[in-house]
């Protein structure tokens, strides 16, 4: 097994990594990066967008989507409607430029911590992207929260999302996953199921009240979740 985590075989975005692949891929992990779209914005306009996605994501993420309006989304962030219509066209075009601010942020943030640990070795690369994925749950109670709410039942805009936004951290992920269990650095279980045991865990910081009460547990403390990623880590790794 190597003892450094290198890049052997560069391949294009998007694309899966060979399977006789001896190390992490980091061209392939490269899929995370999302760029938010202001190609021809000037800096005024680019601003003024920036503001009303922002208020539209934190309203979207908590709210269900018929519930929300673009009007209401409007007053929130000081502009008028006519603003949002001349950015976003529609409802439906403001709601998608939501989640690419909210769900953008998680994945590059998740690719800037995943490459401060290319140099460490295979084992703590895991563990540290398996801790570091928690804290990033920790960070965005609200994604776990929202596509647990809204991944039951598939739709045209859910498929959008998975497509654009859950596909390439899933792929990454699983990517990681499967070196590791090659190596012997995970547990012999499913990848998918390692994956979904990681991500659907990040509900717990939802639970802010309920945690409290039933358990007398402040999930939004760091303590609770070093003890929370530590638990995946256990569950997730082998003993070796």
């Amino acid at each position: 097994m190597k003892s450094r985590l290198e890049i052997d075989h560069p391949r294009a975005q998007g694309t899966a990594p060979p399977t006789d692949h001896e190390g992490i891929d980091f061209d392939y992990l490269g899929m995370l990066v999302f760029a938010m779209p202001m190609k021809g914005l000037q800096q005024r306009s680019i601003e003024t967008r920036a503001r009303i996605v922002a208020v539209a994501a934190e309203t979207f993420m908590n709210q269900s989507y018929a519930a929300v309006s673009t009007h209401e989304i409007a007053s929130a962030a000081g502009v008028t409607q006519g603003l949002v219509t001349y950015h976003f066209k529609s409802k439906r075009g403001l709601w998608q430029a939501a989640m690419d601010f909210q769900f953008g942020r998680f994945r590059n943030t998740l690719h800037e911590q995943i490459q401060e640990l290319r140099e460490f070795d295979e084992r703590t690369f895991i563990r540290e992207t398996i801790r570091q994925l928690v804290g990033l749950e920790m960070q965005y109670p609200s994604i776990v929260r929202f596509m647990i709410g809204n991944g039951a039942s598939a739709d045209p805009d859910l498929d959008w999302l998975l497509e654009r936004h859950i596909r390439p951290v899933y792929d990454a992920i699983c990517h990681i996953f499967e070196v590791g269990r090659r190596h012997g650095v995970l547990r012999q279980v499913p990848i998918a199921n390692a994956y979904y045991v990681l991500v659907t865990a990040g509900s717990v910081f939802s639970l802010v009240d309920e945690m409290r009460v039933i358990a007398g547990q402040d999930v939004t403390s760091p303590a609770f979740a070093s003890a929370h990623a530590q638990c995946l880590v256990t569950m997730l790794m082998s003993d070796d």
